[in-house]
């Protein structure tokens, strides 16, 4: 007689997941997933009543990337032989980007692990429902640039209105919460209310900087008069600059709408609304993106997030709903200001024709060097001159100060070497690259992957169709 092969018993724990992008009390909330999660995997598994499960659960994040503290936990358990099944209530819920769920997929196959899907009544153990799942992949993505799009369109038109739409509260301002009407007919909506004391904080602030004409000046000046910034930092230019670019504080009237006009940025209302009194509203300012960095991988994701500003003509001015305490001559005055001095930094210097002037940083404190001529002097027939710290003289730093004519002299030669494709340095460069284009083969593994599965669920949706449409009226 054979002899059975003994089968071991399986003491991993059953896992939920629950997410929930927005942090609030409404619909299928961390709770409520909970629950419903509970129920269906004690019926689906056969589970007791009393059974206690590994929870795991991030609020107030997006489902489109995988770097969410619990989920990343749970992926690690994973691995570590703690979890036999995940049970979520949507598919949605651990994620919305397809690439990532497919690997998913794969990461749960590996470890032996199921997944349960709560509300569409989906177990993995069953290989018919991974196709499903790849099909509520593609659907979630949808719906996530679906809403996405949904959202951004919103926001632009309750920008139109005036109220504040979140983000970093400016300087010289709170938030005030109105609500209105009651039951289904409640709404709620946020706009900016100005602090007295911070008030006249940015007004000092615009006052020193119009007199001066020097962000670093500004700051220093406002730190020795004893301001501070809302979070108790120490002004600096970085910040300095930020309340002088930005046009929350601009009196909403002709002057300032001719402004935004002439400089083609979208501006909303008509020129009825811009009474003297409010406060402009500025959106889309900035261009916020993150992307998956080179170094990533499914199970210890990393994410690089870049903030760019957008030219005025991308911006969406409206009249706010809060007080302008700048008026429009001044705040216009400060923008010429401002581009006056970029442009300044922005170009060779004119008495040495410094090439890297506004561009050279010091090494050590990380301060713009400036460029400092020293006269009737010569190199190689051109005016001597120094990059030298700021810092230096104030002996805050020990960099003293680099040739100007051999720097711009080594920088220009190493450009140029950069487009002669029988140099050392070029043939070097091109050695980096195809290192990194091995690196990231895996990317384009995973790619083919994708594709052959897509193709293979194409088949297998067509098979299935073909199998419905051949069976009897019962199968139907």
């Amino acid at each position: 007689m054979k002899k059975q092969r003994k089968i071991e018993k399986d003491n991993r724990g059953v896992a939920i997941y629950a997410r929930k992008s927005r942090i609030t009390n409404k619909g299928d909330s961390i709770g409520v997933q909970f629950k419903q999660c509970a129920d269906y995997a004690k019926k689906e598994l056969g589970l007791d009543e009393e059974y206690e499960f590994l929870q795991y659960e991030d609020k107030g994040l997006s489902g489109y990337f995988s770097d969410r503290p619990d989920f990343q936990r749970m992926l690690h358990d994973v691995q570590d032989g703690k979890i036999k099944a995940i049970v979520c209530y949507k598919l949605d819920r651990v994620g919305r980007k397809t690439a990532d769920l497919i690997r998913l997929m794969d990461f749960l196959e590996m470890y032996h692990v199921n997944l349960l899907i709560c509300s569409n009544g989906i177990n993995t153990a069953s290989g018919l429902y991974k196709i499903f799942i790849q099909i509520f992949a593609v659907i979630a993505e949808f719906e996530r640039d679906t809403l996405t799009e949904r959202i951004v369109d919103n926001m632009m038109e309750l920008a139109k209105d005036g109220r504040w739409l979140g983000g970093n509260t400016p300087m010289g301002f709170t938030v005030r919460r109105v609500t209105t009407g009651s039951g289904k007919g409640k709404s709620a909506y946020s706009y900016l209310e100005s602090l007295p004391e911070e008030k006249c904080m940015v007004q000092r602030l615009y006052e020193i900087f119009r007199t001066t004409r020097s962000i670093q000046t500004t700051a220093k000046q406002m730190n020795e008069e004893g301001f501070h910034t809302p979070s108790g930092a120490a002004f600096n230019a970085s910040t300095t600059r930020l309340v002088l670019r930005n046009p929350i504080y601009c009196t909403a009237d002709k002057r300032s709408y001719d402004y935004f006009i002439d400089h083609d940025g979208n501006v909303f209302g008509d020129m009825i609304e811009f009474d003297g009194t409010h406060g402009l509203s500025a959106y889309n300012k900035t261009d916020q993106e993150k992307y998956e960095g080179s170094d990533s991988t499914f199970i210890s994701p990393k994410y690089v997030q870049t903030i760019e500003s957008k030219p005025v003509s991308e911006w969406i001015i409206a009249v706010g709903r809060h007080e302008g305490f700048i008026s429009s001559e001044q705040w216009i005055e400060v923008q010429e200001l401002l581009d006056a001095i970029a442009e300044k930094y922005n170009r060779p210097h004119r008495k040495t024709n410094a090439l890297l002037a506004g561009l050279a940083h010091c090494p050590h404190c990380g301060r713009r060097l400036s460029v400092i001529s020293e006269s009737d002097r010569w190199t190689n027939g051109k005016p001597r001159f120094k990059y030298v710290c700021p810092g230096y003289r104030k002996k805050e730093c020990n960099f003293k100060a680099v040739d100007g004519v051999l720097l711009d002299e080594f920088v220009v030669q190493q450009l140029s070497e950069l487009s002669d494709e029988n140099s050392e340095r070029f043939r070097r460069i091109l050695e980096i690259k195809i290192e990194e284009v091995l690196e990231q083969s895996q990317t384009v593994q995973e790619h083919n992957i994708i594709k052959k599965k897509c193709d293979k669920l194409k088949v297998d949706i067509a098979a299935q169709t073909r199998n419905l449409r051949e069976a009897d009226g019962s199968i139907k």
